[in-house]
């Protein structure tokens, strides 16, 4: 494997992956290599925060060429916090019923919890993967419509 290939591909000024590195050096006036290699060890450090900030930094300097998939990205998103509606009254109310952000902070504890007294926690895992995947559905969808109706 040819090293100076390497290099060459995350140096380039071009789109990788939604081009959000590439825009986001080229505002910052800094290289890509070095934009990406943050976002690397941010994911690799907190995965989820690293990739929620690169969808977010899409979803900030997007062009809207592509409403379906700004859109979806969105809905997929979004499809976190309101997966709260699709879990059950026991989820809901642990904590004392403190609605979606208490859900969202304790939302590991709730998980183990759940485990530990009435078995298989990954039925609440699974609710927000299938939130996830409704609402970036439904976004797609959004965006789609918006892309024929404009053209």
């Amino acid at each position: 494997m040819d090293t100076q290939n390497i290099l060459n591909f995350f140096s380039r000024p071009g789109t990788s992956l939604l081009g959000v590195c590439s825009r986001l050096s080229q505002k910052l006036n800094l290289p890509p290599v070095g934009v990406r290699t943050a976002f690397v060890v941010l994911t690799l450090l907190m995965i989820p925060l690293g990739v929620i900030a690169y969808i977010c930094f899409y979803l900030a300097t997007a062009q809207n060429k592509n409403r379906v998939i700004t859109f979806g990205l969105l809905g997929a998103v979004l499809g976190v916090p309101l997966s709260y509606y699709f879990q059950s009254d026991i989820i809901k109310n642990y904590g004392g019923n403190s609605g979606m952000f208490s859900y969202l902070r304790n939302f590991t504890k709730i998980v183990d919890q759940y485990d530990k007294f009435l078995g298989n926690g990954w039925d609440i895992v699974f609710n927000v993967f299938f939130s996830v995947l409704i609402f970036a559905l439904v976004g797609g969808a959004i965006g789609y419509y918006l892309d024929k109706k404009g053209n």
